[in-house]
């Protein structure tokens, strides 16, 4: 009968427990959505509504609209906002894709191939991480305003060279991602060489031992370069916003700043409820990748022995 009680007290004393800290996980968990709340309720509101109104913890709309909503999905009459996420999408599927490319292709050069200079190239490129990127921006500018024989450019005068030109996407976009180079080059070396060796024998080539052979086994770490590419670029507005002007090259990101600086819409003041739902528009893709993905960020780190 002892053993009895102490088991039912045992039990009660972990079902307290799990009640306890699921009650702070839910607390923590509602804090940290509350600005993902905030947003999206912000959202229903007309601009002079929410001007107007003083706003509680939770702002309710008393007519709440679903404009600021339809211009999201659909584009407002000028299709600005359309031409944002257009923008936005092909710049993080391009650099996405190059991205993933890249870092394999340089993974397997230092994983595989023996040439002279490899470890201080490897090196090299692993020394440019510890350089912030804002001390690059202004190399950046200078080099793209003065890439020759382009926006004016010539050897005798100056121009605009590639800014504000799609040229800024498609040249940025494709570079190597060094972390991701990394990440391969450590996952290759642990796959033994008789492998190689053995496609080879059964009449594969080079090629198709690159991408038949060794590329099915680091789809983990292919998937997490992806995804932390694809977020990286789909929530990067210094690109856009110190290489471009034109409206036609903007981002939702870039788009979302350039609103709170200027009236729109007829407004004698920037319109925050479409600002506060562009940014929910930014928000929701990145949040939605790393809620379905998570596990192939975490598969990506695991494969290459690296635990933090």
């Amino acid at each position: 009968m002892a053993s009895v009680s102490v088991q039912t007290k045992s039990v009660r004393k972990l079902k307290v427990g799990h009640i306890a800290a699921h009650l702070v996980l839910g607390g923590f968990g509602l804090v940290l959505f509350y600005p993902l709340i905030f947003m999206i309720l912000s959202g229903f509101f007309t601009s002079d509504e929410f001007q107007t109104t003083v706003l509680g913890i939770l702002p309710i709309p008393k007519e709440p609209t679903l404009w600021n909503y339809r211009i999201l999905f659909y584009g407002s009459t000028d299709t600005s906002v359309r031409v944002y996420i257009l923008n936005s999408l092909f710049r993080t599927l391009y650099s996405t894709f190059f991205a993933v490319l890249t870092s394999f292709l340089a993974g397997y050069a230092f994983a595989r191939l023996k040439f002279k200079g490899k470890d201080g190239l490897f090196l090299s490129l692993l020394a440019t991480q510890m350089i912030p990127g804002t001390i690059a921006l202004i190399p950046t500018y200078l080099q793209y305003a003065r890439w020759p024989y382009a926006g004016g450019n010539d050897i005798f005068t100056g121009g605009t060279g590639l800014l504000d030109t799609w040229w800024v996407y498609l040249l940025g976009g494709p570079a190597i991602n060094i972390m991701g180079m990394f990440l391969v080059k450590q996952s290759l070396e642990k796959v033994p060489y008789e492998l190689d060796e053995a496609a080879k024998m059964d009449g594969a080539g080079t090629l198709r031992v690159i991408f038949q052979v060794l590329l099915p086994l680091q789809l983990p770490i292919m998937a997490f370069i992806a995804i932390t590419t694809a977020l990286g670029t789909w929530n990067d507005f210094i690109t856009p916003f110190f290489y471009t002007n034109s409206d036609h090259l903007q981002t939702l990101p870039s788009a979302i700043t350039r609103l709170t600086s200027a009236a729109k819409g007829g407004y004698s003041s920037p319109n925050y409820p479409i600002i506060i739902t562009l940014g929910l528009g930014t928000t929701l893709p990145a949040l939605l990748i790393f809620f379905f993905f998570q596990k192939y960020i975490v598969q990506g780190l695991a494969n290459t022995g690296i635990k933090g």
